[in-house]
């Protein structure tokens, strides 16, 4: 049975009894980037590992990596996400601890991203799988990515992120939750095989589709001790109902064919089957991972309805769940970026302490 949308007043009031509700601007905002093709000008084999059929989460390639733009060069919407000095932060922070990955997922060659702390020597660390947002070529921005992960870096964790399959960095087609989840189980199962990090310490972290992705890996059984979702897609039936891209595709930034076209009989019951298992709320009482999941309440690409009713059934679960809505926040949370990204932060510092002590 469809988990009914909160949708009115009175209903959404009922949930957010359950969450933080912050209703100043929040925090002020930094810049970030926006890259090209290719990353690295000058890219550095490391070892070439080739197989007929390669186990998912095998790495096939490396190249050592790194930011290629300077901040003058950013965007005016990449200089929101990153201030100057964040920027060089990154820049430095990647400089020779960064390397552009090909691996493997159901057969399929994968772009990923994968970033270290400065010294892994000796040590086994804790790592975060980053679920990056946009879909097929739109938001796969290698520096604006790469800088994120810094993020983590610089607070002791391996940080790494799929392109997911069907851009410029991997075969096959972007299906927006659909079979795509495996590569990010494959990336999970990647950094598990990596002698630097500890397979007991693995976090998860999206943000729009990539809270949807997040979603989708934790219902299927991602072996991760913590997540956290922000501004994350949790019912695309819902969203394709505003959004004809969803089914029809699009051109722009190489292109995207769309679900009716991906998965033909679109006007049977064949689309109500995909888009419901692109449904993770229906299936959130069945969460087992603790999750942070944040949202801002004016959002206008991703219904706070749906942060609420994960929320709501995840809680009823037993499950560990916090929640945090922005009362005055749209998608992109941009003022709100400083407070946000310091509450994941120290979400995934609790549960990486908490397994530290057991």
């Amino acid at each position: 049975m469809r988990y009914p949308l909160l949708s009115s007043p009175s209903l959404l009031a009922t949930a957010c009894l359950s969450v933080t509700l912050v209703m100043s601007a929040g925090c002020a905002s930094g810049g970030g980037a926006a890259s090209a093709d290719v990353l690295a000008p000058e890219q550095r084999e490391i070892p070439l590992l080739e197989r007929l059929a390669p186990e998912d989460g095998t790495i096939i390639s490396a190249l050592e990596t790194g930011i290629t733009k300077n901040y003058e060069e950013l965007t005016p919407k990449g200089r929101t996400l990153f201030t100057e000095d964040e920027w060089e932060a990154a820049t430095d922070s990647v400089d020779g601890h960064a390397e552009l990955l090909t691996y493997s997922s159901d057969g399929l060659r994968i772009g990923g991203l994968i970033v270290r702390p400065a010294s892994t020597e000796g040590r086994r660390l804790g790592a975060v799988v980053v679920n990056r947002d946009g879909l097929a070529g739109r938001g796969l921005d290698e520096d604006l990515l790469l800088a994120d992960l810094a993020r983590y870096a610089r607070e002791g964790f391996v940080a790494a992120a799929s392109a997911y399959r069907g851009n410029r960095l991997s075969q096959g087609v972007d299906e927006l939750g659909g079979d795509d989840v495996h590569d990010v189980l494959s990336m999970v199962a990647l950094l598990q095989r990596l002698d630097y990090v500890d397979p007991a310490r693995i976090f998860m972290v999206g943000f729009g589709r990539g809270g949807l992705m997040t979603y989708r890996a934790l219902e299927m059984g991602a072996p991760v001790r913590a997540a956290a979702v922000i501004s994350g897609a949790a019912d695309i039936e819902e969203i394709e109902s505003f959004d004809p891209e969803i089914s029809n595709g699009f051109e722009d930034s190489g292109g995207w064919p769309g679900l009716a076209e991906i998965h033909g009989g679109w006007g049977g019951p064949e689309k109500r089957r995909q888009l419901e298992r692109r449904n993770p709320r229906i299936r959130a009482d069945d969460c087992t991972t603790p999750l942070l999941v944040i949202h801002g309440r004016l959002d206008e690409t991703v219904p706070v309805a749906q942060a609420l009713c994960v929320t709501t059934r995840v809680r009823k679960s037993g499950t560990p769940i916090e929640a945090l809505i922005y009362g005055y926040a749209n998608h992109d949370l941009l003022e709100q970026q400083d407070d946000w990204r310091s509450r994941v932060m120290a979400w995934l510092k609790r549960h990486d302490t908490r397994s530290l002590l057991n």
